[in-house]
């Protein structure tokens, strides 16, 4: 059996690096940090920007890498591209929150959440009132919604429109699948709450009114 060569040096990082299909692995992803960013910064002309910043980024970080080897001095960098495979989903998250943080301080105005479901209500014909009644509900529910935290919004985003398990949301998120459960069951059990106390206080109005 041969010996390895002492004279071939190892792979470098940049190098490990390159393995990844950096063009492949972004349209993988793209859809689900999309949401985030949705959830996240709410206007969807913003989400295209941010999204291409993310990729600008990589590519950034690529060229970079590229040309400077002493970027991957992690004491020194903080950002570096992964060289795992496992790890991108969570490095891109990292960078998609990043990019709607810059965003909202660009904006430099209070955040009002705009909710990323599309719940229109097909045309009133031909039950009106069973219509109206749909209407009413989904603007509570947007209401509730938008009342969560980011972080809950986006667990019940991706888990209920991606409808990933425990383990794809953690291996994305970066966190533990028992910290998603434990992370889903508070939002829903948030999401509940208002629920009910929304639709008390509209029942609450109604008999006033009548």
């Amino acid at each position: 059996m041969d010996s390895p060569d002492p004279a071939k040096p190892s792979p470098s990082p940049m190098q490990q690096t390159m393995t990844i299909d950096w063009p492949t692995t972004l349209k993988t992803h793209e859809p689900w940090l999309r949401k985030v960013l949705r959830c996240r910064v709410g206007d969807a002309h913003a989400v295209d920007d941010l999204f291409q910043e993310i990729v600008v980024a990589v590519y950034r970080q690529l060229e970079s890498a590229a040309g400077s080897p002493q970027l991957y001095d992690r004491s020194q960098v903080k950002n570096t591209l992964p060289e795992n495979p496992d790890r991108v989903g969570p490095w891109l998250y990292r960078v998609a929150i990043r990019q709607s943080v810059n965003y909202h301080r660009k904006q430099s105005r209070k955040y009002q959440p705009k909710i990323t479901n599309d719940l229109r209500v097909p045309s009133p014909d031909p039950e009106p009132l069973q219509w109206m009644m749909n209407q009413e509900a989904c603007r509570s529910i947007k209401f509730c919604i938008s009342q969560l935290e980011n972080t809950e919004r986006e667990i019940l985003m991706l888990k209920f429109t991606e409808n990933w398990t425990y383990q794809q949301l953690a291996d994305r998120l970066g966190i533990s699948a028992r910290a998603v459960e434990h992370r889903l069951m508070k939002a829903k059990n948030k999401l509940r709450r208002l629920l009910i106390q929304t639709n008390t206080q509209q029942d609450t109005s109604r008999e006033v009114k009548s």
